[in-house]
């Protein structure tokens, strides 16, 4: 188990101008770049891609997480672990999820935010591949100070929940869809070695068709119709390397260069506020 406390909001305020600063410009540059290696990687290289994952797995929650500027008077700890099982669980098992929440929110007990990330849903992923999970996780994080004794009773409330759940995955349309879509391809590729044929469809099935709704719903659509059309075909013809090549064709890097454009603004804007 790995736990982190990230200090709080104002504590973070040192070393971030806003939630976008210029570390993170720079930080998704290199991150499309490694969306188009990791590919080429999967196709290639996946054992020593899925073991070099697991080792930098700690730094990249914690690269992720120094991004943002968690709310002022928040203390934020995150752990990275896994729940006690006795056998082996796959990330389309409903026995893995992640999730934020509250500690506690009085003068008395403090304030505290724990986000808690599963490694057995997500260690093997890359860095790019982690992103949306940290922006939808840090989503929470921020909804929870607005009104953190609503926040608690979403956990009893199947629409309040949906309702939350649809705001963080609204954060996380602002980045490059390609960012998604590397996760899809490293967890179906994921179980794909794990379990042949078998684990990558239970993969591919939860996320085309069961995702949106798992956990009271509110989810967006994890994999898109193009993508699970492809695997198909891959599965047609019994060439897992059809669907990786999907993925590499369709590289739109026009979008990723776009996503850094806005990036950049969001910075220059902020920027610019803060002398103002």
């Amino acid at each position: 188990m790995e736990n982190q406390n990230t200090g709080t909001g104002s504590q973070a305020k040192e070393k971030s101008e806003g939630i976008i600063n210029k570390e993170t410009v720079e930080s998704m540059k290199r991150f499309v770049r490694q969306i188009k290696k990791a590919r080429h990687e999967l196709k290639y290289n996946r054992k020593n891609f899925w073991n070099k994952n697991k080792v930098n797995f700690r730094n990249n929650i914690k690269t992720l997480l120094s991004f943002f500027q968690f709310p002022e008077g928040w203390e934020v700890n995150v752990v990275a672990s896994q729940f006690l099982v006795d056998r082996e669980v796959l990330p389309y098992d409903l026995d893995v999820w992640s999730f934020s929440d509250v500690v506690s929110g009085t003068k008395a007990q403090g304030y505290n935010i724990i986000i808690f990330f599963n490694r057995t849903d997500l260690e093997f992923l890359s860095a790019p591949a982690l992103l949306p999970i940290v922006v939808h996780e840090v989503a929470h994080v921020y909804q929870v100070p607005k009104d953190p004794k609503t926040y608690l009773l979403q956990t009893v409330d199947d629409s309040l929940s949906r309702k939350y759940e649809e705001e963080a995955d609204a954060e996380v349309k602002k980045y490059s869809d390609e960012f998604r879509k590397e996760n899809v391809l490293e967890k179906v590729m994921y179980c794909y070695d794990k379990r042949n044929w078998e684990g990558a469809k239970k993969m591919v099935n939860y996320l085309h068709l069961e995702a949106k709704n798992s956990f009271g719903g509110g989810y967006d659509e994890a994999m898109a119709e193009e993508e699970y059309k492809a695997f198909l075909k891959a599965e047609e013809e019994k060439d897992i390397d059809l669907f990786i090549d999907y993925f590499i064709e369709n590289f739109r890097e026009e979008e990723s260069k776009g996503i850094i454009s806005k990036i950049r603004e969001i910075f220059k804007k902020s920027h610019q506020e803060k002398k103002e």
